[in-house]
């Protein structure tokens, strides 16, 4: 019976030695996750310190959401009120037959329109704005 007695006294003495290492183990992993925040902390503050004020480069990337939106937005309605044409030149590509002994076609056609085209440049410039605004927002802490 002592000898039960005593490898019991034994597991639990063991048992709870481990939980206490275990336990501290955790509170100086936590304490030196702290001083790596701190750490962190400080080396974006003294980055931010580096960096100047960037007023001007702020209304440029204004100005330029601002000329995007007004070319997606309102210039369509202001240019169909004018009432000006809009030319667009068209690339026609030669076609060739049998085997490049002859060809047809190519060269540049001009087609007037009224009203406002929207070419692929403006779309893909507001859709990269959309994306870096609603992405920014996401990200906020």
């Amino acid at each position: 019976m002592e000898v039960f007695t005593l490898l019991g006294g034994a597991a639990s003495g063991f048992i709870f030695k481990m939980l206490a290492q275990q336990a501290a183990d955790r509170q100086a992993q936590h304490e030196m996750w702290m001083k790596s925040i701190k750490v962190i902390d400080e080396s974006a503050d003294a980055a931010a310190k580096r960096v100047p004020n960037d007023a001007a480069g702020n209304w440029i990337r204004r100005l330029i959401v601002i000329s995007v939106l007004f070319g997606v937005i309102l210039a369509p309605f202001v240019l169909s009120l004018i009432g000006k044409p809009t030319i667009v030149e068209i690339n026609i590509p030669v076609k060739s037959w049998l085997f490049g002994l002859f060809s047809s076609g190519g060269g540049v056609r001009f087609y007037e329109f009224f009203g406002y085209l929207i070419s692929p440049e403006i779309r893909n410039s507001l859709l990269a704005i959309i994306g870096y605004y609603f992405g920014q927002a996401s990200a906020k802490r």
